[in-house]
């Protein structure tokens, strides 16, 4: 049974109440969805308050989310911030029309809307297409957001991995019932792949992705198979 009804477009979740399950009160309607464009999560909401200012809502401080509110943990859990503050993440709806580029080079297109998982862990598809009338086709694609390799400053392009093609499929429902194991990393610092976080992806045990970044690169991994094997060097200084 597919779990689509747990993955939400971020279109319907911008101006939905957000709610304190202590309290019961409400905090505010979500203005913006923050996400980590390289790990593939969601970091957190931006909201307007009852009062008219602007408040930031970090993912830990989410209790749940449903089709009608979204569940803080407290009153407390909204913090407010001044506009333009620096919301750690990236701003989702700034990222509708990025292209997505190959490490070689090839784009593959732009996204086009993107998805968010309602239940743990906090999981972001990318809808990418080419043109209208790729939609009109029928030709959009889904990849997971944890493909992304780097994010320009703009925003404007996404280098994934060459492989990125093998992972996408034609259909929401079946990316989402996929399993993808992807091994997110500290984009700060060299680690190595036990020092990593682990998030899983749907419950078929086909397909998985294993990507770490040590000294001299990073690796995506898709499957078992050592032919499929990814590597992306660092440029050199």
């Amino acid at each position: 049974m597919s779990d689509l009804k747990d993955v939400s477009p971020i279109s319907l979740l911008t101006g939905m109440t957000v709610l304190s399950l202590a309290s019961g009160n409400k905090l505010g309607q979500i203005l913006d969805l923050f996400i980590d464009p390289i790990n593939g999560v969601l970091t957190g909401v931006t909201l307007s308050t009852p009062g008219g200012e602007v408040g930031e809502l970090a993912y830990t401080e989410i209790y749940s989310c449903g089709r009608d509110a979204l569940m803080a943990k407290e009153d407390q859990s909204v913090r407010l911030v001044d506009p333009g503050h620096d919301t750690p993440g990236q701003p989702a709806s700034k990222l509708i029309g990025t292209k997505i580029i190959t490490e070689s080079g090839d784009v593959l297109g732009q996204i086009n809307n993107i998805y968010v998982t309602l239940k743990p862990p906090p999981r972001i598809i990318y809808e990418a297409r080419n043109s209208i009338l790729d939609k009109l086709l029928g030709r959009e694609f889904f990849i997971p957001a944890s493909v992304g390799y780097a994010l320009s400053d703009d925003a404007s392009r996404l280098v994934v991995p060459d492989s990125t093609m093998e992972i996408a499929q034609s259909e929401l429902a079946d990316l989402v019932d996929q399993k993808i194991e992807v091994r997110s990393f500290d984009a700060t610092r060299p680690s190595g792949p036990d020092e990593d976080d682990t998030i899983v992806i749907g419950s078929d045990e086909d397909e998985t992705v294993v990507r770490f970044r040590d000294e001299d690169e990073t690796v995506v991994r898709v499957g078992d198979d050592d032919d499929t094997v990814v590597r992306l060097r660092r440029p050199e200084d």
